[in-house]
């Protein structure tokens, strides 16, 4: 990956330079978050977490994060399970705690970036374990990726939310033309 010539304006980076692995630990008894984020409420690549439980449903050690913070799966990473807070929470140890380091990438990037199949294939590449294969943050720390500029970075973002919510308007019509189906039979 790192042979290949880059685009004028494109560095590479390490994981750790772009992001930071926010690993504050809480028990669930002990906190006054409202909501719990395990992986089971993450939905393949989806950016929006849709489901969550209360820290009543779970008893070990859990991650806090914050609005804004992306939650990643490093666990079975080839189910390619990321999201972005819209709230305050904590979520599974069998996820880490992201947040961008701004003055690299875009906060609003990072997780568009997380979603492609050069970080995904990499994570897939670093975990380790053969039934449950996991990221350890060392590891994903050191890896080297090619981010586009600055201004490049938020002309992406632009476009690719145009996409995905053009994308949701087609999934919506789709539904609806499908009820409408089954009306008629």
């Amino acid at each position: 990956m790192t042979d290949q010539p880059l685009k004028p304006g494109w560095r590479r980076y390490r994981f750790d330079q772009m992001a930071v692995n926010v690993n504050e630990r809480v028990e669930p008894g002990e906190t006054d978050a409202a909501y719990y984020v395990g992986l089971e409420h993450l939905d393949t690549d989806s950016l929006k977490i849709r489901r969550w439980g209360t820290p009543d449903d779970v008893e070990a050690t859990k991650l806090r994060f914050h609005k804004g913070d992306i939650i990643f799966g490093r666990r079975r990473v080839y189910q390619r399970k990321l999201a972005v807070a819209d709230f305050d929470g904590i979520c599974s140890a069998h996820a880490m705690v992201l947040r961008a380091r701004p003055d690299v990438v875009l906060p609003e990037f990072l997780p568009f970036f997380m979603q492609s199949d050069l970080f995904m294939n990499q994570a897939l590449e670093i975990s380790v374990g053969s039934l449950s294969p996991t990221i350890n943050w060392r590891t994903l720390a050191a890896q080297e990726f090619p981010l586009p500029p600055p201004d490049e970075q938020r002309r992406l973002v632009e476009v690719l939310w145009a996409i995905k919510k053009q994308s949701l308007r087609l999934k919506c019509l789709v539904r609806r033309q499908m009820r409408f189906g089954r009306r008629l039979s």
